[in-house]
């Protein structure tokens, strides 16, 4: 690595835009100041990113991980219907690493934030031990009008559970890269471009505003947060697994359910409610009052089992 000082000058340089009028101060200072528009709350998200964990150093591309980094922050900020508005950086490098990587991981990282509006205002950086890993963590700010945003906490007994993009596709992707091998099918490319290219739902995310009982983004794994959804609710719900995913068999089931890393949005609307237009949306089940979990199969139904990523699971 490059020294410190050298760094954060380059850093500055990379991130220089045209300042958004809420970034009243960005990269420059002890602290940034960020003053949203009037009538709106202010909205904060936190995530980390770890070698190994999230990661492979050898395998994901540094500018790939930049992206998915901000797109992680970024899609938490779209699930709650907030505009984005910026992103502070705190990153830990091995000292042997090269000056090459993390100016790739910064170039996608700010890529990434620039297609949703957002601006780097600041962040951190410190050195790890010799043998350390690379250690990544985002902060995410937006904007949202005042008791517009977007919550897990309204869901009901009747709403219709929707779904934005195909499941599973990200997971496979992130199987070919990093199994080192290449696609061969159309399915195969389109999941090794959902790998390598990630994004965030911010545009429905504001279009659902309003018309949404209750929304998160799909990050864990659809059966880890759809139980986060039903629980803040206090409801359960039924699942159509035919509906999760264009491709049929145990294994595009499996990615649909627990793959994780798909930055969709799962939301929920009410009877009558129409979804917003242009969007691809899916309906993939409803919500029902008994807190449990079902997965509807070939007309019959079953416990939806439980899977997706979970720290600190075994």
């Amino acid at each position: 690595m490059q020294a410190e000082l050298a760094w954060l000058e380059w850093v500055r340089r990379a991130a220089a835009r045209a300042p958004r009028p809420e970034i009243r101060l960005g990269i420059g200072d002890d602290a940034a100041i960020v003053r949203p528009r009037r009538g709106c709350d202010l909205v904060l998200t936190t995530d980390l990113m770890v070698e190994d964990v999230h990661f492979l150093r050898r395998r994901d591309p540094a500018a790939v991980c930049g992206r998915r980094l901000a797109t992680r922050a970024l899609s938490d900020l779209a699930a709650m219907g907030a505009e984005p508005l910026a992103l502070l950086l705190s990153s830990v490098y091995p000292p042997a690493l090269p000056a090459a990587w993390p100016r790739q991981f910064l170039r996608g990282f700010l890529e990434a934030a620039s297609e949703a509006g957002a601006e780097l205002i600041g962040g951190d950086v410190s050195s790890a031990p010799r043998a350390g890993k690379i250690v990544f963590d985002v902060i995410g700010a937006g904007q949202v009008p005042v008791r517009a945003a977007l919550r897990r906490s309204g869901a009901r007994p009747g709403d219709r559970l929707f779904v934005s993009g195909a499941l599973g596709e990200a997971a496979l992707g992130r199987q070919l890269v990093h199994a080192g091998r290449s696609p061969r099918t159309a399915l195969e490319r389109r999941a090794r471009a959902r790998h390598l290219r990630p994004r965030a739902r911010w545009e429905l995310g504001r279009a659902l505003r309003r018309r949404a009982s209750a929304a998160l983004d799909i990050s864990d794994g659809l059966a880890t947060d759809l139980r986060h959804l039903c629980r803040a609710s206090g409801v359960g719900a039924e699942v159509v697994a035919e509906a999760l995913c264009d491709q049929s068999g145990k294994a595009a089931l499996d990615r649909a359910l627990f793959g994780g890393e798909d930055y969709e949005l799962l939301f929920t609307l009410p009877p009558g409610r129409q979804p917003p237009r242009g969007f691809s949306l899916r309906q993939i089940g409803t919500i029902v009052p008994v807190r449990r979990l079902w997965l509807l199969q070939h007309g019959r139904r079953a416990p939806l089992p439980a899977g997706g990523w979970q720290h600190w699971a075994g």
